[in-house]
């Protein structure tokens, strides 16, 4: 069968495949085949299999709740890459990286613009950068560095073409044709009836791939007035044109993939014809320079970054070809320089061809996929992304976490992650599938032991000397004493299950089994654990239990909550919705945190009656939740990590001096060990800060700040080395002082 069908079909036959639970396996099954298609194409490959598209063809607006978004580490699979001159625009996760290649030998990350999306496509004009995906946005980078959004033409856009001073995009089956003589104010200046994808455009033809797999030709020969003239039959990946020719790669499938390189005339777009064609070339993307074509490639090892010489269109034929690392999907290149760019799903692969008929593979950079898990600990916090490793980020500023640096071997895939002191411990495949990795460098990880575990670890956690780990089957036990010689001390069956979601409460461990249910473990005595309960009938691939309440995340849209309290009468006591699947659940003081279609907030303060009081829409679904310091941490698989404050939700203090006056904010009320201040900048005031505990004994810390000229300063309050309990900190600003409150857990 074709990767390509598997990939595209693979939810065809899901409930033969899965006999329970289909719903779970049906979404399991649906996101895996999605992650094997380029962003721009998803909402046809939905749209195809009867499922909702509206992520991606939809506009929805930026919505104002009490959760507030603090920091965000966007950076996912690169599908899209464009350029002008020495600066390339990666697309990639749920933003867009500026790069400098003025020293192609040393490439300097300009800026990354965060977005509240999974980008489809990016294109630089004039001193602007458009970028599509939840609308299409403009940003001006006249200075690349400090990029600032501009507008939003208010649509799901999957991709877009410009030409001259026109934007042509689809969306909601209408093709609009834009102004953008001044990028900061667009406007319509027509439109027509059609459905499907701009793929490209020149001066009077725009070229879409439309539904029933052809191609599709709109004469915009006057903007104002756009309509479709001619069809040219064939499943299009891509194309490109210029001029009179387009260059497409059509693809098809019998008992494997069969792909073929068309440059097509289109100087009469009512009636196109092939001018010239090579088999077994094609991929998922097209970039026309000079005498070349330069075709991305696909998503396997068959078929690479390919050069095609189209300078005679009714001969074209290939140069040369190079193997990048990873799944391709887009391509530029400018022939004149000595550097072709591929989004290589895992990072952009830069590759050199100084000798077009000999490129070779030059560097990665921006490595990042999908982000399966997050650990914070301390002032950084460690991600398990997938095929790019695991990552540090520096998170002393949650609101700008900072990459420091990866572990990232060649092959194998990290699936979760903990950490502690000065080694990580990474869930890994192929085995061994336990590993300790040395960060007391965190720009330079590496590798420090291995233990032999029975199972790929699914979820992992940390406590003293001992790492817990649940995977398919097994749960086990290692210890980590000697990091450098990891040794399984104890394990037990767990029954089929699959994704698997950890908590540790005490003695017991709750592992959740996907189609399993949850078993409970006893973990008394580390070399013995043993499964004392299991609770069926729910689907789940995470969980987390809070004094005698195991909160459940299901395939439903709900949040389950039950008494754990008496093994021996275990119930369930109330149920919320939440808007699309749990997939993971964390609890602070009277609210859990849910990771579904975005991050849900349920007040959880009465367990019989919890409510669903907001749901923030994340790029992506949240695949695990954690929180730290007052901070949550969401694990957006395509997306990245997004940091929010748990400030507008936990335990609000009041100042003693109208906050309208002088806001001052506490995030992490409700703490382990972390929590910040914000208070206003553009003050000649000094500011002063003193900690203080229950008796009103000062901690020894108070600070006199200088004036801050930011909008607004923060300042953190480490309390990790203290005993739990209630502490006030004393804000003074001027004349004006305020009390608050933070309850050490």
């Amino acid at each position: 069968m074709s990767r390509l069908v598997v990939a595209l079909l693979g939810a065809a036959c899901v409930l033969a495949a899965y006999g329970r639970e289909p719903g779970f396996a049906e979404f399991q099954t649906v996101q895996e085949s999605l992650a094997r298609v380029p962003p721009k194409m998803r909402a046809e490959w939905l749209r195809k299999r009867g499922y909702d598209d509206s992520r991606y063809t939809t506009y929805r607006k930026p919505e104002s709740t009490g959760l507030r978004l603090v920091g965000k580490y966007g950076r996912g699979p690169s599908v899209e890459v464009t350029g002008r001159d020495t600066l390339v625009a990666l697309t990639l996760g749920s933003e867009v990286a500026l790069i400098s290649f003025a020293n192609p030998d040393s490439p300097v990350v300009l800026s990354e613009i965060q977005l509240n999306f999974l980008p489809m496509q990016s294109a630089l004009y004039d001193t602007f950068l458009l970028t599509c995906g939840n609308g299409l946005e403009v940003w001006n980078i006249s200075n690349p560095r400090q990029p600032v959004f501009r507008h939003v033409i208010p649509y799901g856009v999957g991709g877009f073409a410009i030409v001259d001073t026109f934007l042509y995009f689809i969306s909601q089956d209408t093709f609009h044709a834009y102004s953008i003589a001044h990028p900061a104010n667009p406007y319509r200046v027509g439109f027509c009836r059609d459905s499907g994808g701009v793929a490209a455009a020149t001066g009077n033809v725009a070229v879409l791939r439309q539904p029933g797999d052809m191609l599709g030709f709109i004469d915009v020969s006057n903007p104002a007035a756009p309509r479709q003239v001619g069809t040219y039959p064939g499943y299009t990946l891509c194309a490109d044109a210029r001029g009179n020719i387009c260059c497409a790669a059509f693809y098809w499938s019998t008992d494997y993939d069969h792909f073929r390189f068309e440059v097509l005339d289109i100087s009469d777009p009512t009636n196109v014809r092939r001018l010239g064609a090579i088999d077994s070339v094609g991929g998922w993307d097209v970039h026309l320079s000079g005498p070349f074509a330069f075709v991305s490639g696909f998503q396997t090892p068959e078929w690479e970054f390919t050069i095609v010489d189209v300078q005679d269109s009714t001969h074209p034929h290939v140069v040369s070809s190079c193997a990048t690392p990873s799944n391709n999907y887009g391509v530029w290149a400018d022939w004149t320089s000595d550097r072709a760019y591929v989004a290589d799903c895992i990072g952009l692969a830069v590759i050199d061809i100084t000798n077009v008929s000999a490129p070779v593979l030059d560097t990665v950079v921006l490595k990042a996929q999908t982000a399966q898990d997050v650990w914070p600990d301390g002032s950084r916090a460690y991600v398990a992304d997938y095929q790019a490793g695991m990552r540090v980020l520096d998170v002393t500023q949650p609101w700008s976490p900072v990459e420091l640096g990866g572990f990232d071997p060649v092959g194998g895939e990290c699936e979760t992650v903990v950490a502690g002191d000065s080694f990580a411990f990474v869930g890994w495949l192929p085995s061994p599938y336990f590993r300790s990795i040395l960060v007391s460098d965190p720009t330079h990880p590496v590798q420090a032991g291995a233990g032999l575990v029975q199972t790929l670890p699914a979820d992992m956690v940390l406590r003293d000397t001992l790492v817990y780990l649940a995977g398919r089957l097994r749960f086990n036990v290692v210890n980590v004493a000697r990091p450098r010689q990891p040794v399984l001390v104890g394990s037990c069956v767990t029954g089929d299950l699959h994704e698997a979601g950890l908590w540790l409460e005490g003695n017991r461990a709750y592992v959740a089994g996907a189609y399993d249910g949850i078993y409970i473990v006893d973990v008394t005595d580390p070399r013995n654990p043993a499964p004392v309960r299991i609770l069926n009938g729910m689907s789940a691939w995470g969980c987390c239990v809070v004094d005698t309440f195991l909160y459940v995340p299901d395939f439903d849209d709900s949040l389950h909550i039950w008494s754990v309290a008496n093994l021996f009468n275990v119930y369930q006591l109330g149920s919320a919705y939440v808007r699309g699947s749990g997939l993971d659940v964390k609890v602070l003081g009277d609210y859990a945190y849910v990771g579904c279609d975005g991050l849900g907030v349920v007040n959880v303060a009465d367990p019989r009656n919890p409510v669903l009081v907001e749901c923030y829409q994340t790029p992506d679904f949240v695949r695990r939740v954690v929180i730290d310091s007052g901070y949550v941490y969401a694990a957006c698989w395509g997306a990245g990590i997004c940091i929010f404050d748990t400030f507008t939700t936990s335990v609000r203090d009041v100042a003693t001096t109208p906050q309208s006056s002088w806001p001052v904010r506490l995030m992490g009320s409700v703490t382990r060990g972390i929590a910040t201040i914000e208070f206003p900048g553009f003050t000649e005031r000094e500011v002063h800060l003193q900690v203080l505990d229950i008796a009103g004994n000062k901690l020894g810390w108070a600070d006199a700040l200088a004036a801050n000229r930011g909008a607004f300063a923060r300042r953190r309050v480490d309390l990790t080395e203290q005993p739990a309990g209630v502490y006030f900190v004393r804000v003074g600003i001027g004349d004006r002082v305020y009390h608050l409150r933070i309850t050490k857990l």
